[in-house]
């Protein structure tokens, strides 16, 4: 019998509360005519989001990924790395290369890639030619906006 008694008292509080929030929204929102918020909030909330647009002016890029393609060192490292780079943009010209002097190696990197799927995608492709070529996370160039 208790059971009984609290189930219904339950579903009745519910059904009260329920009306009284519907009740409650509806005359709000017949109130509503200047269209104004007004936001507290602490000034240290304020000096951050003023640092993390710093940030993001000082810095190159966006997060993403690009293929390492050729990485050695030694006397003609720079000279084979010149000869990838250009071999590679003749196959692909619409994809960017990066040659990087990374003491004491030259490394050539490959493509602009927001998502590693998309460098995956790349990676398969050139796997043949390049089968050593590897997939990194680094700062990318912003892609163009069309």
């Amino acid at each position: 019998m208790k059971l009984i008694c609290i189930a219904f008292l339950f579903l009745f509080l519910s059904q009260e509360f329920g009306f009284s929030q519907v009740s409650f929204l509806d005359n709000n929102s017949q109130h509503q005519t200047e269209g104004r918020l007004n936001i507290n909030q602490d000034e240290r909330i304020n000096e951050l989001v003023r640092r993390h647009i710093s940030i993001n002016e000082n810095s190159d890029g966006i997060p993403g990924f690009r293929i390492r393609i050729f990485s050695q060192s030694g006397q003609d490292s720079r000279s084979n790395a010149q000869n990838v780079t250009a071999r590679f943009f003749e196959n692909y010209p619409d994809i960017n290369t990066y040659m990087v002097w990374d003491a004491p190696n030259w490394k050539v990197y490959v493509g602009d890639f927001r998502t590693r799927s998309e460098a995956l995608k790349l990676q398969r492709e050139i796997s043949r030619t390049y089968p050593y070529a590897f997939i990194i996370s680094d700062r990318i160039n912003l892609p163009p906006i069309d």
